[in-house]
Formats: C-alpha cells, sequence, structure tokens
C-alpha cells in the first residue's frame, strides 16, 4: 500500500477524492488531510507519506510554497486542481501528474498506478542493490476468519490480486484467500526472492521453471501456472532473474 496524504481547503473536494481513491485505487491508502500549507507541512513531516494529492490554490496560499519546504522531497506528487494553467511549473517540480477538477475517474486510477509502478521501481532497485533477501520474512501471519494463518515465505510459489483481496499459492498445491490487497505484502515479498511481474502477481523466482520472450513475455511455474509478465516489468524481472 502507498500512504497517501490530501491537500485540499474545500472539505468536499477533500470527501469526493477520498471516496474515488476508495472505489479506484486500492494500491492507496489515505492516512490523512489538511487544508492550508502550514497544516500540510506539519503533517507530511510527521507522516511520511509515499504520496500527496495536492491542490494548487489553497485559502489564498500557494502549494508550490509548500514543496520547497521538503529540501529533500521523499514522497511522490500528484497535482488536483481546478487551474490548467500550472502544469509547465508542476512538471518541473517533478511532479508525477496534473488531473483537473472535476477529477476523472479512470484518469486518478491511471495517475495512481503510474506512481505506483515508479515507488514499486525504486523499492526493486534499492533491494537489488543490497542483494537483501533477508528483508523477506521467515514467515507470514495471514488473516483468516478465525485468526491467524502462518505459513513459510519459502513455500510460497506466487500470489494474484482479486479485488481488494489477495490468493495466495503455495508449493503443495494450497491457495490461501485473505482479505488484504496485495500492495499490503509488496512491502514484504521483495527481490531477489520475490518480484512483481505484473500489477496483479508476485512471484518467488525459485518456483520460476521457464520464461518465454514477448513485449513483456510470461512465465511458466513449477506447477504448470502461466503467469504474464508486463511491459513495464519486464526489465526489472530480468535483472533479478540472472542475479
Amino acid at each position: 500500500m502507498i500512504s497517501t496524504f490530501l491537500v485540499d481547503d474545500e472539505p468536499i473536494a477533500i470527501k469526493h477524492l477520498a471516496a474515488l481513491i476508495g472505489k479506484h485505487c486500492p494500491q492507496l491508502e489515505i492516512v490523512g488531510t489538511a487544508s492550508s500549507v502550514e497544516e500540510a507541512a506539519l503533517q507530511i513531516a510527521a507522516l511520511k507519506p509515499g504520496l500527496v494529492l495536492l491542490d494548487i490554490e489553497l485559502a489564498g496560499q500557494n502549494s508550490f510554497d509548500l514543496l520547497e519546504r521538503f529540501q529533500h522531497r521523499p514522497y511522490e506528487v500528484i497535482f488536483v486542481t481546478a487551474h490548467d494553467n500550472f502544469g509547465i511549473r508542476a512538471l518541473k517540480q517533478g511532479a508525477a501528474d496534473y488531473l483537473l477538477k472535476p477529477v476523472n475517474k479512470t484518469e486518478l486510477a491511471l495517475a495512481a498506478e503510474k506512481v505506483a509502478e515508479k515507488i514499486y521501481k525504486k523499492r526493486t532497485a534499492a533491494a537489488i542493490s543490497e542483494k537483501n533477501e533477508a528483508a523477506c520474512p521467515a514467515r507470514l501471519a495471514l488473516p483468516a476468519a478465525d485468526g491467524l494463518l502462518l505459513i513459510d515465505t519459502s513455500r510460497i510459489m506466487y500470489c494474484e490480486s482479486e479485488g481488494r483481496y489477495t490468493r495466495f499459492y503455495t508449493n503443495g498445491n494450497k491457495k490461501i484467500l485473505v482479505t488484504r490487497n496485495l500492495g499490503a505484502y509488496e512491502a514484504l515479498l521483495l527481490p531477489p526472492l520475490f518480484i512483481r511481474i505484473h500489477h496483479h502477481c508476485i512471484i518467488n523466482l525459485s518456483y520460476v521453471e521457464r520464461y518465454v520472450n514477448g513485449r513483456g513475455g510470461y512465465v511458466i511455474m513449477q506447477n504448470g501456472t502461466t503467469l504474464p509478465v508486463s511491459s513495464r516489468r519486464k526489465d526489472d524481472f530480468l535483472g533479478c532473474l540472472q542475479q
């Protein structure tokens, strides 16, 4: 999940944006909101979100002033505004996207996916450079109807998104459906042991039997399952596969 902070001086706008995110952006988790530059600066410094959705005009203030308060900005920015004349300045500030009000749900979902891809690439690069297989916990505690199901991480062959749920497939041909989305496990199942090959799928490289080339290509797992590799994740996947 990507922790997300909303900044807008109109409560109705924040409520509407939060509703759209809840319905169409499962990879985003709203952790806070603010209506002014001062409030946003304090909250962002404390909460350390991965993404900030930011209006430009804030009760007589300018949100670019907010960005300048962070010398090394540790979060991505998507501008959400009724003004169409700040696009170039937003790009110079390194904004991931620039959405005009009223926000289109499809454009918002695409912007969220773009940010998720960018953040994941950063995480993948860091994990590969550190050879941080130890970052993967030895066991995962998966929520079950009557409590928690403990499973050895090494037994996970792959897991797939099913909307707001995730289905795990183990080397014992067991299927486990849990009530958390795939993004919740992205920070735990890291390279070089695990790699996300598609928006909907994370695989354990130990169980890859074959890779077939193509625009993105696809992998064949040891149990015979065929899983597509997205074209945007192909380079990262091949880099991990050849480590």
